[in-house]
């Protein structure tokens, strides 16, 4: 456990000096900073990861605690906005957001219970891991998304500051707000379908109304509903990029937030809190 809280520690404060750095590019306008940020993001993710590969290989980890799913989910959010930067670098000063978020999720982790416990029966399947790992993937698509969301409102609100002007043309801010939502909303989706099969499995039935599924129904339904309104009725811009950035703290709060719930049961393990 020890090993484990220092490569983590080590995490936070690298993810501080990159969201330090992001904050000072921003507040003098240097593009010159934002590189700095990606590059202590990406150490902390480093240090993240070793921190995660040696809670995973425990012989008995760390038990379905709040500092479990808010580690896992800051990992999560930094993995997909790494990627995403590695394919297409104009999207690093969504840096901006994300660090901020992450730093605020692994100080939530930090002063979180911690248990030690065995893996719980419940956990034996397939289903399980589809189940996680989706969820996680789904939370990195959105936080990744809302960032670009306040890009583009950035943008448009400082129009002829050469520093912004340096930023995505707001057509590709649109459309990449569009694709990360896609995806992130297909990750719900098969996080919701293959909950229900371990649901299935463990307990015979495919929805049992447990508060973690109605919180996670209702992040699929915020954003099918922004998927409905941009193919639908066409919206595009500024509105959807505000809904993108707005609906954030819903999928926050439906996915990871559900631990702070007292004496909540995922039927099957129990979540342990603060």
């Amino acid at each position: 456990m020890e090993i484990i809280l220092t490569f983590f520690g080590f995490a936070v404060v690298l993810y501080g000096v990159s969201t330090l750095f992001y904050l000072l590019s921003f507040i003098n306008k240097k593009e010159y900073f934002i590189r700095r940020g990606v590059f202590f993001a990406a150490l902390g993710f480093i240090s993240h990861t070793i921190c995660i590969s040696f809670y995973w290989t425990q012989p008995a980890y760390l038990s379905f605690s709040t500092f479990q799913i808010i580690n896992d989910a800051a990992w999560a959010g930094v993995l997909i906005f790494l990627l995403v930067v590695s394919f297409a670098r104009f999207v690093s000063p969504a840096g901006i957001l994300v660090m901020p978020v992450t730093v605020f999720l692994q100080i939530w982790a930090a002063v979180s219970k911690k248990e030690i416990g065995m893996t719980p029966a419940s956990f034996d399947t397939p289903w399980f891991w589809i189940h996680v790992i989706a969820s996680a993937l789904a939370y990195g698509f959105v936080l990744v998304a809302g960032a670009v969301g306040l890009l583009y409102l950035l943008k448009t609100r400082h129009a002829g500051d050469a520093f912004y002007d340096q930023l995505p043309d707001l057509k590709k801010l649109d459309n990449s707000n569009y694709l990360f939502i896609g995806i992130g909303f297909v990750m719900l989706t098969l996080m919701i379908i293959s909950g229900a099969l371990w649901t299935k499995q463990v307990h015979g039935s495919y929805w049992n109304w447990d508060p973690l599924e109605v919180q996670s129904l209702i992040s699929w339904i915020v954003y099918a509903i922004w998927l409905h309104l941009r193919l639908t009725f066409g919206w595009r811009g500024k509105k959807l990029a505000w809904y993108s950035l707005l609906a954030l703290p819903v999928m926050v709060s439906a996915i990871w937030g559900i631990p702070l719930v007292p004496e909540m049961f995922h039927r099957g393990f129990r979540v342990t809190h603060f």
